[in-house]
């Protein structure tokens, strides 16, 4: 007998039955809280980080390890749906993960655009430039969101 593929295994994982706990929605949108939270609170490390650079980077080590749980344990809340490769997952799971990826992608060009016009506002006030740090927190925060925005908008609008 041959042994699982990567995919397999990851799969199995994901749909582990100690996840169930976290399956229910409440506990999935308390999940997607304290992402959100997290992301907060990522966005004010960044705020402080030329002035307090040792609370930052022992923040930012501490936040690492609270977003890494809360991510898994929102992706196995999801059973990874929305990761998982298309043979891997039944008609309903991929419909389900492409309504989350067309959700997410609508909220992201939304949050983007947010972002490209406080560029805009800023440039135009002619406010001066921001530090380094906060330069930094503009770009990655984004990235952050674009990564964990599909496993939020699973989590809060579907059961999976």
């Amino acid at each position: 007998m041959s042994s699982p593929t990567r995919t397999q295994r990851r799969a199995a994982r994901l749909d582990d039955p100690r996840f169930e706990s976290t399956r229910t929605p409440r506990v999935r949108r308390r999940l997607v809280v304290a992402m959100c939270g997290l992301l907060v609170v990522e966005a004010g490390l960044f705020l402080i980080a030329e002035r307090a650079p040792v609370p930052f980077a022992v923040g930012m080590a501490v936040l690492l390890v609270a977003f890494t749980l809360c991510l898994g344990a929102l992706k196995g809340s999801t059973r990874g749906v929305e990761e998982l490769p298309a043979h891997a997952l039944d008609e309903r799971q991929w419909q389900l993960r492409g309504e989350a990826y067309a959700r997410a992608y609508r909220i992201g060009f939304a949050l983007l655009t947010l972002e490209l016009a406080a560029v805009a506002v800023w440039l135009v006030a002619d406010w001066p430039a921001p530090g380094t740090n906060i330069l930094l927190g503009a770009i990655l925060l984004p990235f952050h969101i674009g990564i964990v925005l599909p496993t939020l908008v699973t989590a809060w609008h579907r059961q999976v």
